[in-house]
C-alpha cells in the first residue's frame, strides 16, 4: 500500500497543523475529549511532540515527559497514519508501535481526537437530524424495492449511509449462490490466504468468511456486470466503478455460532477500519443475502447518519439510532464504507448466515492498492487463517511486551450514556476490552 506523500514530522507540527487548528480542527478536537488530557508521538529516531487538550484547542509541545498516553512509531508509520493511510488497528496488526505510556486501547480512545484535529472530521455525539424529501424525520426502518421512486432511494442512502432493498434475486438465484459458497468453503483451508477461520468453544475450526470468490466461479464474476447492482452503487450519488480484483473481490461473510476466539463476530466497524479512508471513501459494499437475517442469527446494525463521522471507541450510546436490518433471501443491504456498522454473534447454531458481497470502489484506488491485495491483508500477519480479535493481538502483545507497558485503567472520556447493556456481548465492546467507564 502506498502512501499519498511523504509528511515531514517537524514541519506538520511547525507550520500544517497549527494552521488547521486555527482553522476550526483545534476547537473541533477539543469539543470530542476532557480538557487536561495528554498524548504524545515518539518517533523511533527520538523525535517527539505532546498535545495537550484545552478548553478550546491543542496545545503543541516538544516532548514526551509528561504525556499521559505515548505512542512510539516509525517515522514511515507515522506519515501514513497522518494521511489516514493506516489506522490504529493496523499500526497494531503490522506491529509498527509500541506503548511507551498507557495501553493500546488508550490510544484507540484518543483516535477520534487525533482524526478532527488532523482532517476536521466531527465525532458522532449528537445524532444528525435525518429527514425525508418533504422535511419530516426519515423513517429509518423503511425498506424499498428497485421499482420504486430512484430519487427517494437516493435521498435515504444518502442521508443514513445505508439501505435496505427487497426482493432484488430470486429463489433460484439464491440457491444457486447458496450451492457456490458451500462448496467454496469445504474446499478453504485455514492456510490458502483466501479464507477467515476461527475457533468454536468446543476447539473446532469454522470458516467465516471466503474471498476472491469471482476468481474460481464464473456464476459469480458475472456479478461485475449485473446492471441491478450498479443501480444500487448508483444510489449513492458517486461515480463508482466494480471491485473485483483488490479488497477481497467477491467475498461471503458466514455468521459462525458460538466463536470464542477470531474475528468471526466484527465489533461495530467501518470497513476503512484498518486504513486507507482517503481511497477507499466514499466507497460502496452491497450484500447480497443468502439467508434470512434476524435477531437470532447475528443481523447487521447500522448507526445512521455516521457516514461523515468518527465514533468513541466505535461505540453506540442508547439514544442513538442504531438501526437492525431484518432480511429475506434476495433481498439486498448495501451501505458507504464509512458507515458505522456490525453484527452481534448469533444465538442460535446452524449452517451460518450468509451474505454474499461486491464492493464498489474510486477509480483512484488501483493507484494505491495493487491487484489481489487490501487493507484487510495485516489480518494475517499472527497466525494463517485465523484472524485474530484486536482484544487477543493485545494480550499477545502485552504478554511479549510487558516492560513497556504502563498499565492501569485511563479513559479521557465521559460515556456515561454508553450502552453498554444492549452491546456488552459485541466484540470490540469496552466491557470486552477491558476499559472502565
Amino acid at each position: 500500500m502506498k502512501a499519498i506523500n511523504d509528511i515531514d514530522f517537524d514541519e506538520f507540527h511547525a507550520t500544517e497543523l497549527p494552521s488547521r487548528l486555527a482553522q476550526g480542527n483545534g476547537k473541533l478536537a477539543a469539543s470530542t475529549i476532557k480538557p487536561g488530557r495528554t498524548f504524545a508521538w515518539h518517533l523511533t529516531d527520538g523525535r517527539a511532540v505532546t498535545y495537550t487538550i484545552t478548553e478550546d484547542g491543542i496545545d503543541i509541545t516538544q516532548g514526551d515527559l509528561d504525556a499521559e498516553v505515548v505512542v512510539e512509531i516509525p517515522p514511515d508509520d507515522w506519515s501514513m497514519y497522518a494521511q489516514e493511510m493506516k489506522s490504529c488497528f493496523a499500526l497494531l496488526y503490522t506491529n509498527a508501535i509500541r506503548m511507551w505510556k498507557g495501553e493500546f486501547n488508550h490510544f484507540a480512545a484518543w483516535e477520534p481526537t487525533l482524526l478532527a484535529a488532523y482532517f476536521g472530521r466531527p465525532v458522532y455525539e449528537k445524532p444528525p437530524k435525518l429527514h425525508n424529501r418533504r422535511g419530516r424525520r426519515l423513517d429509518l426502518e423503511q425498506s424499498f424495492t428497485l421499482d420504486d421512486d430512484p430519487e427517494e432511494i437516493s435521498h435515504f442512502f444518502q442521508t443514513t449511509g445505508f439501505l435496505h432493498l427487497r426482493e432484488v434475486y430470486t429463489p433460484g438465484e439464491v440457491a444457486a449462490y447458496n450451492a457456490i459458497v458451500s462448496e467454496a468453503m469445504r474446499n478453504a483451508s485455514p492456510d490458502d490466504k483466501r479464507s477467515w477461520w476461527a475457533t468454536r468453544d468446543n476447539g473446532s475450526q469454522v470458516c467465516c468468511r471466503v474471498t476472491y470468490l469471482n476468481e474460481k466461479y464464473p456464476m459469480i464474476r458475472a456479478l461485475r456486470d449485473d446492471e441491478r447492482l450498479q443501480r444500487i452503487a448508483d444510489f449513492s450519488g458517486e461515480e463508482l466503478l466494480p471491485n473485483s480484483d483488490r479488497l477481497d473481490g467477491y467475498s461471503v461473510v458466514v455468521k459462525q455460532g458460538k466463536v470464542a476466539e477470531g474475528l468471526a463476530d466484527l465489533p461495530w466497524h467501518r470497513d476503512c477500519g484498518m486504513g486507507g479512508h482517503p481511497v477507499l471513501c466514499p466507497g460502496v459494499n452491497v450484500g447480497i443475502q443468502l439467508d434470512e437475517a434476524n435477531g437470532k442469527n447475528g443481523q447487521l446494525h447500522f448507526l445512521a447518519g455516521s457516514h461523515h463521522h468518527s465514533n468513541h471507541g466505535m461505540e453506540v450510546k442508547k439514544n442513538w439510532p442504531a438501526v437492525a436490518i431484518d432480511t429475506k433471501p434476495g433481498d439486498v443491504t448495501a451501505h458507504f464504507g464509512h458507515t458505522l456498522h456490525g453484527a452481534p454473534p448469533p444465538r442460535v447454531l446452524g449452517q451460518g448466515r450468509r451474505v454474499l458481497y461486491a464492493g464498489f470502489k474510486k477509480a483512484i484506488l488501483d493507484d494505491f492498492v495493487p491487484e489481489g491485495q487490501g487493507y484487510n491483508d495485516v489480518l494475517f500477519k499472527h497466525d494463517s487463517g485465523r484472524v485474530r480479535s484486536p482484544e487477543e493481538v493485545q494480550v499477545a502483545r502485552s504478554e511479549k511486551e510487558e516492560n513497556y507497558f504502563e498499565k492501569g485503567s485511563y479513559d479521557p472520556y465521559d460515556e456515561s450514556d454508553y450502552d453498554g447493556e444492549k452491546y456488552k456481548d459485541w466484540p470490540g465492546s469496552r466491557e470486552k476490552a477491558g476499559i472502565k467507564h
